[in-house]
């Protein structure tokens, strides 16, 4: 019911904080960053389902080159699929600088980079785990995999059927790390995490700028797609560099695109939303879904530009002035609107209207506020 979760505020420097914000806050980032740090060990570390191959499998001979002879290396990728967006975050926010105040600049950039962070971890974890389920071979395998063809074999002797499917056995490389990566072809990680860093990048490039705004103005179209056009390059050097096939890149751009529509609509109301400006939601409000028939509830944010997503906003003058048609509500606990604003006041006049309607549901969002418990 209502009263079941109490908040409180504390001071940081001149600001008064919800305290249910902000572990719930960081309770997030723990969460994003400890699935990175799994995932990322989980693989590394754990080998994947070695599938058989044939050795005259010609999609399997390909020659393998070094992670520093591929186009895009590890660290190129973190650049761009990571750093880049990172960035474009801090840029997009700066150029509305004008029309955003600085509270909300720095609000939009805290919830792009969680945005960011918990879609690269989600992205993160759906490509480890299904390289290593499915354990598909790359098309350098055979390369990787230096089987054994000499006159002399090995002891005790792998099964080796002349033209039948052979196992990881028959293998010779003594890295276990460049074999274990032999074997994990579908889907590609650098697509699917470029693709999410990238596919984020333009959607929030589309917000700020407002791209659909029916205006048809082409340096904007253009600054929104070319995210888009670098993932697609990227994606195709894993073919290029013979690390994957079409079926791998098509498979992890579609991973990290759903992965980043679905954050990004999380924390963002939608590029559509043309009033909203590519805005963030406000800050989430932590016990209050009650009072908006269980769709959860925000913070207010200082604004400078209208048409920001101001519903179920609980910390406004509007809202506070429909609480006196209720009359479940004493007129005691009814409070000038401009006092109720301040954060603290706020916090301790919801948390006493929660503990007197505990077997009521209230609606602030529509005129029939009184909802049965």
């Amino acid at each position: 019911m209502l009263g079941r979760i109490q908040d409180w505020s504390f001071k940081y420097c001149k600001y008064d904080i919800s305290a249910l914000s902000f572990y719930s806050y960081a309770l997030d980032w723990i969460f994003y960053i400890s699935m990175l740090v799994v995932f990322i060990l989980y693989g590394t570390i754990i080998p994947p389902r070695y599938q058989e191959f044939s050795l005259q499998d010609i999609s399997l001979m390909y020659s393998y080159k070094t992670e520093d002879e591929t186009v895009i290396p590890i660290f190129l990728l973190i650049l761009i699929a990571i750093v880049f967006p990172a960035l474009q975050f801090v840029v997009c926010s700066f150029y509305n600088r004008r029309t955003l105040s600085g509270a909300r600049q720095a609000w939009d950039v805290f919830v792009g980079l969680m945005c960011l962070c918990g879609s690269m971890a989600t992205q993160l974890m759906i490509t480890c785990i299904l390289k290593n389920i499915c354990g598909l071979p790359r098309p350098d395998l055979i390369s990787r995999c230096e089987p054994f063809i000499g006159t002399l074999p090995p002891t005790p002797p792998p099964a080796f059927p002349p033209n039948g499917l052979v196992t990881v056995d028959v293998c010779t490389n003594d890295n276990i790390f460049i074999l274990q990566e032999g074997f994990r072809s579908f889907p590609s990680g650098h697509s699917s995490t470029v693709f999410c860093g990238m596919v984020i990048s333009s959607l929030n490039i589309s917000g700020k700028l407002q791209v659909f705004d029916k205006r048809g103005i082409s340096f904007k179209v253009i600054l929104a797609i070319f995210p888009i056009m670098v993932a697609c390059f990227v994606s195709c050097t894993r073919i290029s560099d013979n690390r994957h096939f079409l079926r791998d890149v098509i498979g992890g751009s579609i991973i990290g695109t759903t992965v980043a529509v679905w954050f990004y609509l999380q924390y963002f109301p939608g590029v559509f939303h043309l009033e909203n400006a590519g805005r963030a939601y406000p800050p989430r409000r932590i016990g209050v879904a009650n009072f908006f028939n269980n769709v959860g509830g925000f913070w207010a944010l200082e604004e400078r530009l209208p048409g920001a997503f101001e519903e179920r906003v609980l910390n406004t003058s509007t809202v506070i002035t429909s609480l006196n048609d209720i009359d479940e509500a004493p007129s005691e606990h009814l409070m000038d609107p401009e006092e109720l604003m301040d954060i603290p006041r706020n916090i301790e006049f919801f948390n006493k209207l929660g503990n007197r309607l505990k077997n009521t549901f209230l609606d602030l969002n529509h005129n029939k506020n009184i909802l049965p418990a």
